[in-house]
């Protein structure tokens, strides 16, 4: 398995919001460098303004430094009805171009002169992929939800460039200082929120940031950047599957391979400049290289002065309320199929990531998790039947897997926060999508389209998944008091229509399961002491 954050975007039955659109009183915004007409949905009283530019377009000379801001004004109104260009990837459905560093702004109608909380959506798709005009990430279903409630925020998405337009890691770049462009577009992004986001109605002190999967990972990057330091951008984290650790975070000696292989199939290995000459291609030239190559982070010494390991056992890390979980069966999407025997786990274990767990390590976890089908993912299935294409201890490799990459690490973020006097609030999301075919399981993504208040088709067909309903607007209500109260329950004894939800404590460690069936807290002790090994080697995993 290459990259830990790649899944399949697109594996979920999806039917987009769909909503009239007028253009007969167009909504206007201010912001710094000018003014921007929007267009307004009467059928949801909603203020879109889309494809707005954060940043200079990153073209030319500017292709892989990190982003620059706007440094000119305009005259006269811009429109801001379409979704802008999103960043250059492979294999998509979506427009590419370079110039994509834009943004989203959904409000409720006529918010102009109020001070709403904000909610900023970060997309994951391992940090090659994604878009924030995928209609999985249509950011009126949260705003709606609020609106329904009377508890209104403002929701913003932005896009950031991906795989080797955003993070290409050479001695160049980083002797320029432009390591980890991807991430410090979405760092840019969240300035210009804050310096903008009044425009909109929004209030800049008080904003939420929320990812999943990579967008969780960068959001966990960014909580242990610059050693800890709090710029204050934002104000409380969602993180959905993925944080800082577990990440792959390669170190520059691990591109050799990579940087000349892009380099010769462009022409560019024998230049006396690499790096200029690889800004001179055209895009279309650069795009054709096709890499397969995937490009992470790294620890760079400025935006990342340590592995999140480090920063975090030393308390240089963002102190931030938190939400913060993972899907019950995260292992499934993670693990290795067609593993019979504990021999064969011992050698996908030491090579399934980039670097490999060291012998005694892999041995420790085989002990610590026996192949116990009845108690590892996926926990849905209590069929013990075997399934030959998955493997005879598919379940105990899952169970490994899905811990070193998202559970685990979501227990060590739940008690390094707690122990810093932060709130935390933790879930486990325990609901299948309603199609899932056997094995049936909850994998990593399903819970996107709760999250996101698809209520027009994914999360399947009314009256007979109306509990899926009803959970997908439990948890945007949770979502909503936590941007606005910072707590899910929003004051009140259950945060509309989900038990009341226990904050995180080092004495009684509690998460909430997120069932269709009936959501109910747990005791954060199960694998306890798999999972306290994986946390104690995180040095080793190089996260």
């Amino acid at each position: 398995m290459r990259n830990l954050f790649s899944y399949a975007l697109y594996a979920v039955n999806f039917s987009p919001l769909v909503y009239a659109v007028t253009n007969t009183s167009a909504p206007t915004v201010k912001v710094l460098n000018g003014t921007y007409a929007g267009r307004h949905l009467p059928g949801w009283d909603q203020d879109l303004f889309l494809g707005i530019p954060f940043a200079q377009p990153p073209v030319g000379p500017l292709r892989f430094k990190w982003p620059q801001s706007l440094n000119s004004s305009f005259s006269g109104v811009k429109d801001a009805k379409q979704y802008g260009y999103s960043c250059y990837q492979y294999n998509s459905v979506f427009n590419l171009s370079e110039d994509c560093l834009t943004l989203n702004v959904v409000r409720p109608g006529g918010s102009n002169n109020t001070k709403l909380p904000v909610l900023v959506w970060i997309y994951g798709g391992g940090l090659y992929a994604g878009s924030t005009a995928d209609p999985q990430y249509n950011l009126s279903g949260i705003v709606r939800n609020s609106q329904d409630t009377n508890t209104p925020i403002v929701a913003v998405s932005m896009n950031y460039r991906l795989g080797m337009w955003g993070f290409l890691q050479t001695p160049q770049i980083l002797a320029e200082g432009s390591s980890n462009a991807g991430l410090l577009d979405q760092r840019l992004a969240l300035r210009w929120i804050k310096e903008n986001i009044a425009a909109f109605g929004g209030d800049p002190n008080q904003i939420t940031i929320w990812g999943e999967s990579a967008g969780a990972q960068s959001i966990g990057l960014h909580l242990n950047s610059y050693d800890g330091r709090n710029d204050d951008l934002f104000h409380a984290a969602i993180m959905e599957s993925g944080g800082p650790v577990g990440a792959n975070l390669e170190p520059l000696a691990y591109y050799t391979s990579p940087v000349e292989n892009l380099t010769r199939t462009t022409g560019c290995w024998a230049a006396s400049d690499q790096l200029s000459c690889l800004r001179s291609l055209s895009a279309s030239a650069l795009f054709a290289a096709h890499p397969s190559q995937v490009w992470n982070p790294m620890v760079d010494g400025d935006f990342l002065t340590a592995y999140p390991s480090t920063t975090m056992s030393e308390g240089k890390f963002i102190k931030v309320p938190l939400l913060i979980g993972a899907n019950s069966d995260e292992g499934v999407s993670f693990s290795v199929h067609g593993l019979d025997n504990a021999t064969a786990i011992f050698n996908s274990l030491m090579v399934w990531r980039s670097y490999a767990l060291t012998p005694p390590s892999i041995r420790k976890l085989l002990e610590l998790y026996p192949n116990d089908p009845a108690n590892s993912p996926p926990y849905r299935d209590t069929s013990n039947q075997t399934y030959p294409n998955y493997g005879l201890q598919w379940r105990r490799d899952a169970a490994i897997g899905g811990d070193i990459v998202m559970l685990a690490q979501r227990r060590k973020m739940c008690e390094y926060y707690t122990r810093a006097d932060q709130d935390v609030w933790s879930y486990r999301f325990d609901t299948p999508l309603w199609n899932a075919s056997a094995p049936v399981s909850v994998p990593h993504f399903v819970n996107v389209v709760f999250s996101f208040q698809n209520i027009s088709g994914a999360l399947g067909p009314l009256p007979q998944y109306q509990s899926y309903k009803d959970l997908s607007i439990g948890i945007g209500r949770a979502y909503v008091n936590f941007v606005r109260e910072g707590d899910p329950n929003g004051g009140k004894a259950e945060s509309g229509g989900l038990p009341n939800w226990p904050k995180y404590s080092l004495a009684e460690p509690t998460n909430m399961v997120l069932n269709s069936n009936g959501s109910f807290v747990e005791a954060d002790t199960w694998r306890k002491e798999g999972i306290a090994f994986i946390n104690s080697i995180s040095k080793e995993l190089l996260a």
